[in-house]
């Protein structure tokens, strides 16, 4: 196992007992010489507080440590639960969007509340990360199982997924396996742990194998097993780590000659699968109701999730015309208004309505005092990320590559009002669409919706995105529009 590189930090520095002791003792050290000017024998036990101080606090990190979340039982009725809770947010979306196309999910859901009859197939995944030895697992395992005497063999389909597999993109590959095989070739770091607590919580059928235990020493692999099988615990795993060895390395023997000499000589054994083949015979004849149930669970939620997306596409489909409407209204304004100060104000009355619109399209009830409060934060937003002045010199660059040869005095004042209100639209329908519709009202965070504008502004900021926007432009803002 290779040694990881050095980090730095406040979380690895707490890591460290001598290291957190040092800085509390330095404190308290500081803190007695300000008010003792005698000499004190620190030299003779600093070090033994120093370390005791260390271990304390150590010890108490441990103790307090949050234990992974223990879920209940994936039971029928849990089941129905989530079914019941999806029948639910389907009718309010319904009411809030009634042109919203559902009746798909809405029969999806239905057909879930049947007994699911017992599968003539099952799914599974190869999960790991690089160099776990996934594709030689995958070579070994069977493509059929035979669950009992009398009935037809079970078919296996066999799936390879990494571990650097985004998790969204993970949910949506493993939504469908009925159980998980997950390889790890020595003690769990951060990122399989984080993996192991998904599957856990999505309800997936996993076991852990601990693959290339060849490589260690039998007393340094009894010392790895017993922490997976420790960590698989705490966990709420039930199924005990299977060491495994899907391609062993090459061993030295030695080989007797016919004469009574020898020689030296490598030989590779067969794989050693241990007991996982017996064990998913077991559990498709056994278990195959509750492997049926967790995918059950799964789709339920994925329902859930293509529900709130289609909601989110409905309703930005209807906000950007809102955001047009806006944009170009604020560009001519700037173009035949002579005052700056009533620009301004102009301005802030603008996007105030728009924040209004946005607010009652995704539900969120807004007063208009709270809309022109947001609007001027918005505005501050964009002044604070210096953005007037990079939007104004990206346009003024299109400007002059491609004039408007009307009122050029004040086309780069409109292009520019026109962009950035099309900047504030776009962030506030992103910041919406994180917003719960259920909620009385929108949680107003400047921290994210500061985060959201930056991010919305640098994806605009393209110089593709920036020629679509001045085209548009020219169309809106031409002598036969204005």
């Amino acid at each position: 196992m290779g040694q990881p590189g050095l980090k730095t930090g406040f979380k690895t520095v707490l890591k460290k007992p001598l290291v957190v002791g040092g800085i509390g003792l330095s404190a308290l050290l500081g803190l007695w010489s300000a008010t003792h000017s005698a000499e004190q024998p620190w030299d003779q036990w600093g070090l033994w507080i120093l370390s005791g101080l260390g271990l304390v606090i150590w010890r108490w990190r441990r103790r307090y440590q949050v234990s992974p979340e223990q879920r209940p039982a994936l039971t029928p009725e849990v089941l129905q639960t989530a079914i019941a809770n999806g029948e639910k947010l389907l009718a309010r979306r319904r009411a809030q969007a009634p042109d919203l196309a559902l009746e798909d999910l809405a029969q999806e859901l239905q057909a879930l509340q049947q007994p699911a009859p017992q599968p003539q197939a099952l799914n599974g995944i190869v999960l790991g990360e690089k160099r776990s030895g996934k594709t030689s697992l995958l070579d070994l395992l069977p493509s059929q199982l035979t669950p009992g005497e009398e009935e037809k063999p079970l078919i296996l389909n066999w799936q390879v997924v990494a571990a650097e597999t985004p998790p969204e993109t993970m949910a949506q590959s493993m939504a469908d396996a009925h159980w998980v095989l997950v390889l790890t070739t020595g003690d769990l770091t951060s990122a399989q742990w984080q993996v192991l607590e998904f599957l856990q919580t999505h309800h997936h059928h996993w076991q852990l194998l601990f693959n290339k235990q060849d490589i260690y020493p039998i007393g340094d692999r009894q010392t790895l097993w017993d922490q997976l099988q420790h960590q698989v615990n705490q966990l709420g795993n039930p199924n005990p780590v299977i060491p495994i060895s899907a391609a062993p390395q090459a061993i030295q023997i030695r080989r007797y000659l016919a004469d009574g000499q020898w020689e030296n000589d490598q030989e590779t054994p067969p794989p050693d699968l241990g007991n996982l083949i017996s064990q998913l015979q077991q559990r498709a004849a056994e278990q195959w109701e509750s492997l049926v149930l967790g995918q059950q669970w799964r789709r339920c939620q994925a329902i859930n999730q293509e529900v709130e997306e289609r909601w989110r596409e409905n309703r930005r489909t209807l906000a950007l015309p809102l955001v047009e409407q806006a944009q170009w209204l604020a560009a001519g304004t700037a173009l035949v208004n002579p005052v700056a100060n009533l620009d301004l104000l102009t301005a802030i009355a603008i996007n105030g309505q728009l924040v209004w619109d946005l607010g009652e399209l995704y539900h969120q009830k807004i007063s208009l005092s709270q809309a022109q409060t947001v609007a001027k934060e918005m505005g501050a937003i964009l002044i604070k990320l210096g953005m007037v002045e990079l939007s104004t010199q990206a346009l003024g660059a299109l400007l002059k590559s491609q004039p408007l040869t009307y009122l050029a005095g004040g086309a780069l004042q409109g292009l520019s009002a026109a962009y950035l209100t099309r900047i504030a639209g776009l962030s506030l329908i992103t910041f919406l669409e994180s917003q719960s519709p259920d909620l009385s009202e929108p949680q107003w965070d400047w921290q994210k919706l500061t985060a959201v504008v930056k991010q919305t502004f640098e994806q605009n900021q393209r110089r593709a995105v920036l020629q679509g926007f001045f085209q548009r432009a020219r169309q809106q803002l031409s002598p036969a529009s204005v």
